[in-house]
């Protein structure tokens, strides 16, 4: 009888193995299908546009994807929180309160794009220009994409999600074939990234992914929740891509925007990092956040260490085989045109070495829905980016000190995070490196065993 219990509790562990693995590889390629798209599109548009046009071109899609999280990152966010555990009924509820307090932001930053857009108050800097005008469209129509994403997440619809980054990564293939056959200039990129979200919009309506009619459901209570939870997350997303966004805005604005372009060649590369952490912040945040619902204090470490030590196991070997092949790679995304950024890219592994703390201590911060503790640690985060970008460009004017400056701010918020989550749940960060090693050494003889 007990052997036989034991043999059923062995089975229910494969099982859930098996199914997180199976979770895993889905997410993982939700992230590295749309990234191979975006390089692919990449290559082909850095070779068939000015620098002055691509440079133009790259901060058009900062500000975009600045303000998309700014407009919905910190709704996302709360959403996934909000929606964990619920039933159908409430789930009505959240998803009508996400889509009235989201539509009131959309609209507000629209109006407010579009006035300055009529006032050409940036008509000196053409990328900020066209992006104040096509984004007060573009602002709205992605609305119920990310609602759409987020309850996707939430119930862990990996193979949703897959289908909706492919698509959504596909504008930029777009815009890279009309530049090989047309001249391009930035308003007609711009035109055809607006249609394409349109046409992604309604796919996603037609398959029912969404509803925005769940807006009549909305309730007061539920957008006061999900305002609450928005308040710190919201700056905190914001900020968070403001410090992926800072680099291009302040060496558009003062250094031009050829060096714009010449600096998007390895920042290009450096995207390639984020893709194992994405898949993996997909699958921890839910859970990270459901073991501090059960007040599971040691599972929420255990969880913690576990993810640390899954992502340096992908990226240690991928970055050391990086940083031996940069020059051959970064002439292979821009040709021998930018062949000089090689150093670059060789200075941003070394912030790929520290996105993993950083990234996964953020995502826990905000399961243990100390949204405000997060903030803080991105708001030094950005300061330090910041000051040291501006240091970078008025002193020595090079690319490779504006990428250092980078380095350090991933390294601030690996540290603060660390220290704050020891301050929360008492993860002490030589037992999580000592552990993270253990668990590595375990999972790799069990892989190998398995092999063998």
């Amino acid at each position: 009888m007990w052997q036989q219990r034991r043999d059923e509790i062995h089975l229910i562990k494969i099982m859930s193995n098996k199914k997180t693995a199976i979770l895993q590889v889905q997410a993982f390629a939700s992230q590295l299908l749309p990234a191979i798209i975006g390089v692919l599109s990449f290559m082909l548009l850095v070779r068939n546009t000015t620098q002055e046009v691509l440079g133009q071109f790259v901060i058009y899609m900062a500000a975009v994807v600045l303000f998309e999280m700014i407009k919905s990152g910190g709704l996302q966010s709360a959403l996934v929180m909000r929606l964990a555990g619920c039933d159908s009924e409430q789930e009505k509820k959240i998803i009508g309160s996400a889509y009235w307090l989201g539509g009131i932001i959309s609209v507000s930053i629209s109006t407010i794009l579009f006035i300055l857009f009529v006032c050409k108050v940036f008509a000196s800097q053409r990328g900020i220009q066209v992006f104040c005008g096509w984004y007060a469209c573009v602002g709205i129509i992605t609305l119920p994409l990310h609602v759409a994403e987020a309850t996707a997440v939430s119930k862990q619809d990996i193979k949703f999600l897959l289908w909706l980054r492919i698509l959504q990564s596909t504008s930029s293939l777009c815009i890279s074939i009309f530049a090989f056959f047309y001249i391009g200039n930035l308003e007609k990129f711009a035109t055809i990234h607006l249609v394409f979200n349109a046409i992604v919009l309604l796919v996603v309506l037609v398959a029912r992914k969404t509803n925005p009619l769940h807006i009549k459901n909305k309730i007061t209570s539920e957008v006061k929740a999900l305002f609450n939870l928005i308040r710190y997350t919201l700056a905190t997303l914001g900020t968070t891509n403001l410090l992926k966004s800072a680099d291009t805005f302040l060496i558009g604005s003062l250094l031009g925007a050829k060096q714009v372009a010449a600096y998007a060649v390895p920042l290009k590369l450096t995207e390639l990092f984020e893709i194992p952490l994405r898949s993996l912040s997909t699958t921890a945040f839910p859970q990270l956040a459901a073991k501090n619902n059960a007040n599971d204090t040691s599972g929420f470490k255990s969880l913690f260490t576990q993810y640390t030590s899954w992502c340096y196991m992908l990226y240690m070997p991928a970055l050391l085989c990086a940083f031996a092949l940069a020059p051959f790679v970064v002439t292979i995304l821009g040709g021998k045109d930018y062949a000089f950024t090689t150093p670059v890219f060789q200075i941003f592994i070394f912030y790929g070495l520290l996105l993993p703390l950083d990234r996964l201590s953020g995502i826990s911060l905000d399961a243990l829905q100390k949204p405000k503790l997060n903030f803080i640690k991105v708001l030094v985060m950005a300061s330090v980016n910041i000051v040291g970008d501006l240091l970078a460009i008025t002193l020595s004017g090079k690319l490779e000190w504006i990428a250092f400056a980078s380095v350090l701010n991933a390294a601030t918020g690996a540290i603060f995070g660390l220290w704050m989550l020891n301050k929360l749940v008492e993860l002490n960060p030589s037992k999580l490196f000592s552990n993270a090693v253990n668990y590595s050494a375990g999972f790799i003889k069990k892989g190998w065993e398995y092999m063998t």
